[in-house]
């Protein structure tokens, strides 16, 4: 079944809603009441996410440090499959932190494609979390990282080998995997000198030495991620967040030919693949796998990236203080709704015009932000209300683990992926080289739960307004004077 796009009035949702969401949870009623509304919900792409990054999640096996065996054990805290209750909090969307082997304890340097990192379990241990989240209906986002590897991948390792024997890098098959020149007047970016060699030299956009960028327009490398992508796919993962978009075929214009040719490719090929693994005669569903794409820019970038047929994250509305949603409630002076709903609608409307199944992607922080409730000076009422903002809005929200609870963390990105706090002995270790030493002020999710005025409790209450009404992210927007 597929959603009928309907006119949602902007500022009602955005405003109106908001305060109704506020009396809801802050009222008298119980924190857990039963739900009596029976859900509709179709088998659209229309969600609502959870980034959680698993280090830092719950730990399955008793080494401190999160896991997968850890997010299956807690996966009733955010989906218990029974939309009659409403202690759970409600997410139907889970967007996973990159879980490949990798050397670093972030992951974002791929070694295997297809291997599960040892930190976070094995093959086996994430066929049982597709189960338990099927049985939940939740759908399971990868990240995944393609426009550079770890520079400890088999791939560039032979690449080192081959720039060692002296041969051309447009001969090398290795070398042409990656962006490898051999002259003293290279292009623009970030070049690094192969090691063992004098005079060849490679790109790494990311300005680190560790992360060599991959030749997007190899098509031997193509070839390869078609299989990366049937790998997973084949293993229930619905669809992919992706890593640094613009980076991607870089030259000095982000948005250029042969990055958007890149990115409309393999959108296409993600598409014909998961009709073939999810599609089914009829069922309506105008594309089979959601894309969301990390496009860190203006929003003329952003806009330009949804004509590839991937949605965006919407960084003109999130990702900092006294800006999009969070000007709301920075200041609580001369604010409008009138500036968020004209931004939306504007925001939405470009989309829809490159790309007919558009939808926005909405945050407020993740894992490269500071925590959103710390420039809300820790406040509940201004964290509620900017809440209700952006998880009503058109499009699908995504919370970062512990966003629900008003959990701090800023500075370098360790300190911006503390441990979920939990409140109990499921609380992991922080990751390494964290030195926050700020307080979790809002409380634990053990404390919060028991509390009808709590964060948590408003979180619920939004996203039950959002599955009983799917009007709210599938609807298109239309701002009123």
């Amino acid at each position: 079944m597929k959603l009928k796009k309907i006119t949602a009035i902007a500022a009602a949702l955005s405003v109106a809603t908001t305060a109704g969401l506020c009396a809801i949870g802050c009222g008298k009623d119980s924190a857990t009441p039963t739900n009596t509304y029976e859900y509709d919900i179709p088998q659209d792409y229309c969600r609502t996410y959870y980034e959680v990054f698993v280090r830092s999640f719950a730990d399955g096996n008793g080494d401190g440090i999160g896991d997968i065996r850890g997010l299956i054990d807690n996966l009733d805290y955010l989906n218990d499959g029974d939309d009659k209750t409403t202690s759970d909090l409600g997410i139907n969307g889970i967007w996973m932190m990159p879980i490949n082997s990798s050397p670093s304890y972030h992951k974002y340097d791929v070694t295997d494609y297809y291997g599960i990192d040892d930190e976070y379990g094995t093959i086996d241990d994430f066929k049982d979390l597709v189960k338990a989240c099927d049985e939940r209906g939740i759908w399971l986002q990868m990240d995944l990282v393609l426009n550079h590897t770890s520079d400890q991948h088999p791939w560039f390792r032979e690449a080192i080998e081959e720039a060692k024997s002296g041969i051309k890098p447009e001969v090398g098959d290795a070398m042409k995997r990656y962006e490898i020149v051999r002259q003293e007047s290279k292009p623009s970016g970030s070049w690094y000198n192969v090691p063992g060699t004098t005079d060849y030299w490679y790109l790494a956009n990311f300005n680190t030495t560790t992360m060599p960028d991959v030749n997007l327009k190899n098509q031997s490398v193509r070839e390869e991620i078609k299989k990366i992508v049937d790998y997973w796919l084949e293993l229930g993962v619905r669809s992919f967040r992706l890593d640094a978009v613009p980076w991607a075929c870089a030259t000095s214009t982000v948005y250029n030919a042969d990055n958007a040719e890149f990115w409309t490719w393999f959108n296409d090929y993600c598409n014909e693949k998961g009709a073939e693994v999810f599609g089914k005669d009829g069922d309506g569903i105008g594309r089979y796998c959601y894309n969301v794409g990390e496009v860190w820019a203006a929003d003329s970038v952003v806009r330009q990236f949804f004509a590839t047929g991937m949605s965006n994250f919407n960084y003109g509305m999130g990702g900092g203080p006294n800006v999009g949603f969070c000007d709301a409630t920075a200041g609580w002076v001369g604010y409008k709704a009138s500036g968020v709903v004209s931004t939306l609608e504007q925001m939405q409307a470009d989309a829809l015009g490159r790309d007919e199944h558009a939808l926005l992607s909405n945050f407020l922080s993740n894992h490269d932000n500071n925590r959103s409730a710390g420039y809300l000076d820790y406040n509940a009422t201004k964290i509620k209300a900017t809440a209700g903002l952006y998880l009503l809005a058109p499009g699908n929200p995504y919370i970062y683990y512990g966003e629900e609870l008003g959990a701090a963390g800023s500075g370098k990105d360790e300190n911006k992926r503390l441990a979920f706090n939990w409140g109990d002995s499921r609380n992991v270790n922080d990751p390494p080289y964290s030195d926050y030493t700020g307080e979790q002020k809002l409380g634990s999710q053990k404390k919060q739960t028991k509390d009808s005025k709590s964060v948590l409790t408003y979180y619920r209450k939004a996203i039950q307004l959002i599955k009983r009404f799917p009007e709210i992210g599938s609807g298109k927007m239309t701002g009123y004077a």
